[in-house]
């Protein structure tokens, strides 16, 4: 598998200017995940000549302006990962380009602070990459307005990923899709890319699985609705699935707005509060229920369902 790299990981924004350390930090953050990524699936991340080059001349302005030795610690990992695949063999790029690139270049790799011509340069590594026959995946930094849509209702707010795959076709009948990863699991699950990846699976095993819509791939398929007043992801019972009234997005549970009236009746209330994936807080796994409030105890049947 070849990873590519998100210019906009290594941009700043405006904000960065108004709290240095808290974007520092997610900075680090953001590249721990990538290496993290990378070492357990031994991805390659292949610095490619059609970007690289550009890449690190954002990089090296970055790292001047780094005041924590940590984040810049990640920095220089991370460069210095990529380079152990220098000798990575891949046949170079037709000239020209034989076939196309289309769905979510312009969205992701034009404006935000990124420099004229981004758009292309990606689009040439990844079609370079895809061409190799590898899978091709691109670690990408969500950005609100950009990829990321934030939904709020008080304390409970809902971070929905607007681009989850580019896509590209060069010289195949059909188009080549491109995952965009900003989580290990989204290897492991590839519907979190859109989704948020602490929704439990029934491949976790969850008594209560988060059961994805049919076709979730597509953006015609709605993915989030306002269930209780509440920004919530929609799944293919039409259940709501949202994060508690908590600031900061703490918790480690989802409340869980049950719509179908079967299921209703048999758990015996119209709401839960699932465990997250990721938590193991009381001892809890993933899409086991997480507590039940004074007010519902006697009533809950657990009794999970399927998918």
């Amino acid at each position: 598998m070849i990873g590519l790299l998100d210019p906009m990981m290594l941009t700043a924004r405006a904000a960065d200017l108004a709290k240095p350390e808290k974007h520092e930090r997610e900075l680090e953050q953001d590249i721990r995940i990538v290496l993290e990524t990378c070492r357990k699936r031994n991805i390659a991340l292949v610095p490619l000549n059609e970007y690289w080059e550009d890449l690190w001349r954002i990089g090296v302005v970055l790292e001047r302006s780094l005041s924590r030795r940590e984040a810049k610690s990640a920095l220089q990992e991370l460069r210095k990962y990529a380079e152990r695949w220098r000798d990575y063999s891949l046949p170079p790029l037709p000239s020209p380009v034989v076939g196309v690139w289309q769905g979510g270049f312009a969205q992701m790799f034009t404006g935000h602070g990124l420099a004229k011509g981004w758009d292309e340069r990606m689009a040439r590594a990844i079609v370079r990459a895809v061409l190799s026959s590898n899978e091709v995946v691109v670690f990408c930094r969500r950005v609100s307005n950009r990829n990321l849509r934030i939904h709020g209702a008080g304390s409970s707010t809902l971070h929905e990923n607007t681009r989850w795959t580019l896509y590209v076709q060069p010289s195949v009948p059909m188009p080549c899709r491109v995952l965009c990863v900003h989580h290990p699991r989204n290897l492991d699950e590839q519907w979190t890319a859109r989704f948020d990846w602490r929704l439990p699976a029934a491949s976790d095993g969850a008594r209560y699985p988060f059961c994805l819509p049919d076709q979730w791939w597509k953006g015609s398929t709605v993915a989030v609705r306002t269930i209780a007043s509440k920004p919530a992801w929609a799944d293919a019972h039409g259940n709501g699935w949202t994060r508690p009234n908590i600031p900061n997005g703490a918790g480690h549970h989802w409340d869980v707005f049950i719509q179908d009236a079967r299921a209703r009746e048999r758990i015996g209330v119209d709401q839960i509060n699932v465990a997250e994936f990721g938590s193991s807080d009381r001892g809890k796994r993933a899409g086991d229920i997480h507590h039940i409030p004074t007010d519902k105890e006697g009533l809950v049947n657990d009794v999970g369902w399927a998918c």
